[in-house]
C-alpha cells in the first residue's frame, strides 16, 4: 500500500503540473461521496484526514448518505464536528415513524405505543403511504443542522459549492439538486423507495439518487473540478448470499442501473478510496462506531496523499485556508410571519396551540424544533416540519409544512398476561368527530375476560392544554383471596363506570385532574370460602389526581420518572348484599354498607430510572396507599402483587401474584437493575419490601396499629425483549414470607 501511495503522490505532482500548465491557475479539487446507508459514516474519517492535511476542497457532490456528509462539510462543519454530530444522533429515532416517547404529551401517553399495528382509514378503507418511513425526527434534525445556512438557497454559495443527486420518480431521470431548500435536497437524495417516503418537489416526487447515480463524478467535473477524489462504498452488485436485511435487498433492486453507471464514474476519478465495509449492510446503524473506525483507518492511510496534494498546491498557489470555523454563526432568528402548507382537516389554531411560536419573537433552532416535536406528538400529523424563508438580516418567514394524519385510525394488539390470560385488542380513534381539538375512542379487549372503554376528550383553553373527558368503562375480572400461597376464594367481578373529569397539562410531562365517577359493581363467588357475598353495589367517587411522566420508553425505560398520586372520597353507597357461610348459614349484611358515612383513600407511587453505565440503568420505587374510615368491603381494598398495573387499586409488588394480598394500608419500596445485554434483550432484577395492615376497620392511630402491621419481602429476576410490535417480559418471583415461587409472563400490551 505504501508503494501505491508513493505512485499516487508522483501522479499527483504530474497532474498538478499538467493542470497548471494548461489553465495557469490553481487546480480545483473535487470530493465525491457515494451513498451506502449506515456505511456512509466511514466518510467522516476521510474528511478528518483531509482536514488534518490542510487540503482545501473546492467542490463536493454526494448521493444519499454521501449527500448528508458532504453537505455538512460544505456548509462549514469540520470532519471532527461531523463526528460529534454523528455520535449524538439517535439513529433509532431518526429511522422511525413515531415520535420519541419522551416527547409525547402526558394527555396522549395513555394510548401511545400500545398497539402492534395502526393504520389510517378513509371512508373506512385502509390507506397506505408512499413509503414505510416518513421520519419526522430526521426532518427536524436536518432543520437544526442546516439552521446556520437557512438564508442560502443557492448551494454554490455554501462555504464549499455543493450538489447532490435525487431521482425523479415519474421519469426515472437524475435530478441534480443545487438550489432551493438544502433540507429538501438532502432528504430526497436519501429517500430509498419503499423504505423512506418520497419527497414532494415542484409537482413531482423525488427518491434516492442512488437508483441512477450513486457516485456522481460527472457532476463534480461539470462544476469545474480538475482533481477528483472519490470515496465509493458501492462496489457493484453483491452476491445474492450477502443480502442480509431488507435495506440490502432494496439497494440491490434499486442499483441495477447504477451498477453500470459506476464503471463510467470511477474512470473519471484521480483517486478512488473504497473503505472495506462490505461486512456491514446499509441498515447497520447499530454498528456506526465500528464503521467510523474503519473510515478513520482509511483516512490515516490516505493522509500522505492528501498532504502531498495540499503542499504541492500551496507551493504553487499559496492560500490562507483553515478547515475549521468555516460555518456561519447564526444562533437565532426573528420570525416575521407564520404560513401553513397542507392543512385541510385540522385547524391552524390547533397547530399554533401546539408549536407555541409567535410572530415577532426570537427563536433558536432548538426552540423551533421543540415546538414542532410537541405538534407531532399530538398525533394529528404524520409529518410536520418547517422552512425558513429569509426576509431581512436575522429575520425569516416560518412556513409549516404539514402532512395530516388521517383522522380515523384503526389499531390492533395482542396481549397475554399471567393474571388475565390471552386477549385481542381493537381500537377505533376518531379526532375532531364532534368538535375541533377532540379525540373520540372506542376500545375493546376480547378474551377470557372482556373490557370495553369509550371515551370523548375535548381540548380547550388558550394553549389547548385543558381537557374535559367523558369515559365509560365496562369490564369483568377475577378477584382472588389467599391464605399465604393457597387460593381460598375467587370472585367474578363486573364493573361499569361513568366518569367525567377536567385535566390541566403543564408543559408536557405533568397534569392535574379533578373528576367524579359513578360506579356499579356486580360480584359473585366462583370458589367458596368460609364467608361469601353475592350482590351489587353502586357509589360515587370524587378525586383529585396528579401525574408526571418523563420516562424515555413505555416498556423498558432507562431514564426519567413516573409519578402518580390520588386523593379520593367514596360516598352515597347503596348495596344489595347476600352473605352466607360455607355451611349455608345466612349472614346479616344490613349494617355493612347502607347508611355508612363516606370513606377516603390516598395513594402515591413514584419510580425513578437512572442510567449508570453503558446500556444499564438503576431504578427505585416508593409507594404508599391508605384507606381512611373504610367499610371493610373486599372490593374497597388495595391489592398487592404483580409487576404491571391491571386494575385501579393494584399496588405492584414482585414476589406476589397479582392481588395476592388485600389491605387497607401499605407502604413499600423497591430497587432494581435493568441491563440491555444484547440487541433488544434486557435482564431485569427487582427487590422490594412493604409493611401492610392485613385487617383493620379504621386506620386512625398509627401507634395503636403498629402491632397489626405485617412485613412482606419479594424478589424477581426476569428477561425482557423489546420486539417493537410485541414486547415481552418473563419473570421468576419468590417471597420468603409466602414461601412460594411464581412465574410471571407478559406478552404484548396491557389494557
Amino acid at each position: 500500500m505504501k508503494t501505491l501511495l508513493s505512485k499516487q503522490a508522483i501522479y499527483c505532482f504530474i497532474l498538478i503540473f499538467f493542470t497548471v500548465s494548461v489553465n495557469a491557475q490553481r487546480p480545483k479539487v473535487g470530493l465525491v461521496l457515494s451513498g451506502g446507508g449506515a456505511k456512509g459514516v466511514s466518510h467522516i474519517g476521510i474528511l478528518q484526514a483531509i482536514d488534518s492535511a490542510g487540503l482545501k476542497i473546492d467542490y463536493i457532490t454526494g448521493t444519499s448518505m454521501g449527500s448528508i456528509m458532504g453537505s455538512l462539510y460544505a456548509i462549514g462543519n469540520s470532519g471532527k464536528e461531523i463526528e460529534e454530530i454523528s455520535n449524538n444522533l439517535d439513529w433509532d429515532a431518526m429511522l422511525s415513524n413515531k415520535p420519541l416517547y419522551s416527547d409525547i404529551s402526558i394527555d396522549e401517553k395513555d394510548e401511545f405505543d400500545q398497539y402492534s399495528a395502526e393504520i389510517g382509514l378513509k371512508k373506512f378503507k385502509p390507506q397506505l403511504g408512499s413509503g414505510l418511513i416518513e421520519s419526522e425526527e430526521l426532518w427536524l434534525k436536518l432543520n437544526e443542522l442546516y439552521f446556520p445556512v437557512y438564508n442560502i438557497k443557492d448551494f454554490s454559495k455554501f462555504n464549499i459549492p455543493f450538489k447532490c443527486i435525487s431521482t425523479d420518480l415519474a421519469t426515472g431521470k437524475a435530478i441534480v439538486m443545487d438550489k432551493g431548500e438544502v433540507i429538501t435536497a438532502i432528504r430526497s437524495s436519501m429517500a430509498i423507495p419503499t423504505v423512506f417516503s418520497a419527497v414532494d418537489y415542484q409537482g413531482t416526487k423525488l427518491v434516492d439518487g442512488g437508483i441512477i447515480r450513486n457516485f456522481p463524478v460527472t457532476d463534480i467535473k461539470a462544476m469545474g473540478a480538475d482533481i477528483v477524489i472519490g470515496v465509493n462504498l458501492f462496489k457493484g452488485l453483491p452476491d445474492i448470499s450477502k443480502l442480509n436485511d431488507v435495506m440490502d435487498v432494496f439497494y440491490q433492486i434499486t442499483q441495477y442501473r447504477d451498477a453500470e453507471d459506476l464503471v463510467k464514474q470511477k474512470k473519471l476519478c484521480d483517486l478512488i478510496i473504497e473503505p472495506p465495509v462490505d461486512q456491514y449492510s446499509a441498515g447497520s446503524f447499530d454498528a456506526v462506531d465500528s464503521i467510523m473506525l474503519i473510515g478513520k483507518a482509511m483516512g490515516k492511510l490516505y493522509y500522505p496523499y492528501f498532504r502531498h496534494l495540499s503542499d504541492s498546491l500551496n507551493a504553487l498557489y499559496p492560500i490562507d485556508y483553515n478547515p475549521h470555523n468555516r460555518k456561519p454563526k447564526k444562533e437565532s432568528i426573528v420570525i416575521d410571519d407564520i404560513l401553513f402548507e397542507g392543512i385541510e382537516k385540522t385547524s391552524k389554531d390547533l397547530l399554533v396551540d401546539k408549536i407555541q411560536i409567535k410572530k415577532g419573537q426570537t427563536y433558536t433552532a432548538t426552540q423551533l424544533n421543540e415546538g414542532f416535536r410537541k405538534a407531532f406528538s399530538s398525533r394529528y400529523y404524520d409529518k410536520i416540519y418547517y422552512r425558513l424563508e429569509p426576509t431581512t438580516e436575522g429575520h425569516a418567514i416560518l412556513t409549516c409544512v404539514i402532512k395530516e394524519t388521517l383522522l380515523t385510525q384503526a389499531k390492533v394488539a395482542y396481549s397475554y398476561h399471567s393474571y388475565t390470560g390471552s386477549a385481542l385488542f381493537a381500537n377505533i380513534t376518531v379526532r375532531n368527530l364532534l368538535l375541533d381539538k377532540s379525540r373520540t375512542m372506542a376500545k375493546v379487549a376480547l378474551g377470557e375476560y372482556y373490557k370495553v372503554w369509550l371515551q370523548h376528550r375535548q381540548s380547550f383553553g388558550r394553549k389547548g392544554s385543558t381537557y374535559a373527558t367523558l369515559n365509560y368503562l365496562s369490564q369483568n375480572l377475577p378477584l382472588f383471596q389467599y391464605d399465604g400461597s393457597e387460593k381460598t376464594s375467587q370472585y367474578a367481578m363486573n364493573l361499569n363506570q361513568f366518569d367525567f373529569n377536567l385535566m390541566q397539562v403543564y408543559r408536557k410531562d405533568w397534569s392535574t385532574t379533578a373528576g367524579i365517577s359513578k360506579q356499579f359493581i356486580n360480584f359473585s363467588p366462583e370458589v367458596v370460602d368460609e364467608e361469601q357475598f353475592i350482590g351489587n353495589m353502586d357509589n360515587y367517587h370524587a378525586y383529585l389526581r396528579a401525574d408526571g411522566n418523563t420516562t424515555n420508553d413505555l416498556h423498558f425505560p432507562s431514564a426519567g420518572y413516573l409519578f402518580s398520586s390520588e386523593l379520593g372520597v367514596t360516598f352515597d353507597r347503596n348495596a344489595e348484599l347476600t352473605g352466607y357461610k360455607s355451611d349455608g348459614t345466612i349472614l346479616d349484611t344490613s349494617e355493612m354498607v347502607n347508611g355508612k358515612p363516606e370513606f377516603f383513600r390516598f395513594n402515591l407511587n413514584y419510580i425513578k430510572y437512572n442510567p449508570f453505565a453503558t446500556k444499564s440503568s438503576f431504578f427505585y420505587k416508593v409507594n404508599l396507599a391508605m384507606n381512611f374510615k373504610p367499610q371493610e368491603i373486599l372490593f374497597d381494598k388495595y391489592y398487592m402483587g404483580g409487576i404491571q398495573q391491571i386494575f385501579a387499586k393494584q399496588q405492584n409488588f414482585v414476589g406476589l401474584f397479582d392481588a395476592q394480598i388485600n389491605t387497607n394500608a401499605m407502604v413499600g419500596a423497591m430497587i432494581g437493575v435493568q441491563y440491555n445485554f444484547y440487541g433488544y434483550l434486557f435482564l431485569l432484577a427487582r427487590v422490594n419490601s412493604a409493611f401492610y395492615i392485613p385487617k383493620v376497620a379504621e386506620v386512625s392511630s398509627a401507634k395503636d396499629k403498629l402491632s397489626d402491621m405485617g412485613l412482606i419481602n419479594g424478589f424477581s429476576i426476569g428477561l425482557g425483549y423489546d420486539l417493537g410490535v410485541l414486547p415481552m417480559e418473563f419473570n421468576a418471583m419468590y417471597s420468603p414470607e409466602i414461601d412460594a415461587f411464581y412465574t410471571h409472563v407478559k406478552i404484548g400490551y396491557i389494557f
